[in-house]
């Protein structure tokens, strides 16, 4: 590595790690502001508030991170450009790609970093920091479901339950619905509740409606099963769970099963999901693609111009990348185009400012 690779790294790394630390402060005495109650009257020990935050961390640090790493390359540049740096590299016969290397590459450190996390602590990271929450209010974890439904058409059925706890594998209130291949009711079965034994679901204390019989038929069993309904507690929790709280691998798992169902009621949504899980680690490179040239171009004026157009153009992607996850979520828009589509106008954006660079 050069010399000046070192010196562009060093400089690099010192204002986005204090950036960062300036966000992560920021964000904990405003989470403070709606916890604080809750820490003080239940004289919460210090660990347990320390257990808290790190479980929620994950969300939080990959979407500073690449707001760190765009203010930390801005005040870099602006502080090569005060004391006359970057004109004596290029004086020296230093081309602006050549300098823009070593940034990119804490743009695309950054990336991986942000796809890492992504990935192995932020599934589930609100549902943990619900239940040490809980924990510190004194009352029992939330592991149960509230409300859960689940349909699979190709075997022509839909499951309801009160309430679904996976951890368990017991369902409170169950109903069973088993359609006819024209859609007509076949059978339906409200049970007490419902357990994961043996491989199997097993509805207890159950009524069961036989309406292909004429007149239909009523059953009270002490226990049955269907052997239509043979997904574990987990697969079935994942049609509970919101597509934040699934890793990558079980929302791909997740979208082909509602493919082969053929329900594709919320499918559009998860494949969303499953693409921006790709796209959004890009970001910290996109912002380093994009900040080059406008920090490149802080002059005598200062760096306010240069970073309020940074903020703008970083907030308006967010902006647009609200509105593309919901038309892809409606289909309005195909799942890919939704996911990319800001990221592909940031590109083009910088690349625009790259070519105005005189």
């Amino acid at each position: 590595m050069r010399i000046l690779d070192k010196y562009l790294l060093r400089e690099f790394a010192w204002p986005v790690l204090y950036c960062f630390d300036a966000f992560v402060l920021l964000w904990i005495v405003g989470d403070l502001f709606n916890h604080l109650d809750d820490f003080v009257n239940a004289k919460a020990p210090l660990r347990d508030v320390a257990r808290f935050y790190l479980t929620i961390f994950p969300d939080t640090f990959v979407q500073i991170l690449p707001m760190a790493v765009l203010l930390g390359l801005l005040f870099c540049l602006a502080n090569l450009a005060r004391h006359n740096e970057l004109m004596a590299m290029r004086a020296g016969g230093v081309s602006r790609t050549r300098l823009s290397v070593p940034l990119l590459t804490v743009g695309l450190a950054g990336s991986l970093l942000v796809w890492w996390v992504n990935e192995q602590f932020m599934p589930g990271s609100q549902v943990r920091a619900s239940d040490v929450l809980d924990t510190i209010r004194g009352r029992p974890p939330k592991s149960a479901i509230a409300n859960f439904f689940h349909a699979n058409p190709a075997a022509n059925f839909d499951l309801y339950a009160r309430e679904f706890d996976p951890r368990a594998g017991q369902m409170r209130n169950p109903e069973f619905h088993e359609q006819n291949p024209d859609g007509t009711a076949r059978r339906h079965v409200y049970a007490e509740r419902a357990v994961w034994r043996n491989n199997a679901w097993w509805f207890l204390q159950a009524d069961v409606h036989d309406l292909h019989q004429n007149p239909p038929v009523i059953v009270r069993v002490g226990e049955t099963n269907f052997p239509a309904l043979r997904d574990s507690p987990r697969r079935l929790a994942l049609a509970g769970q919101a597509p934040r709280d699934l890793t990558t691998a079980e929302l791909r798992r997740f979208i082909r099963a509602q493919q082969r169902s053929q329900d594709t009621a919320r499918l559009a949504v998860y494949q969303v999901a499953w693409h921006e899980r790709f796209a959004f680690p890009w970001m910290c490179v996109l912002v380093v693609w994009v900040g080059i040239p406008l920090g490149m171009q802080i002059g005598r004026s200062g760096p306010l111009r240069s970073v309020g157009l940074a903020l703008a153009l970083v907030a308006a992607y967010y902006f647009l990348s609200h509105i593309t996850r919901a038309l892809g979520g409606t289909g309005w828009l195909a799942p890919p185009l939704a996911a990319w589509l800001p990221h592909g106008l940031l590109f083009a954006t910088g690349a625009f400012l790259w070519r105005r660079l005189p």
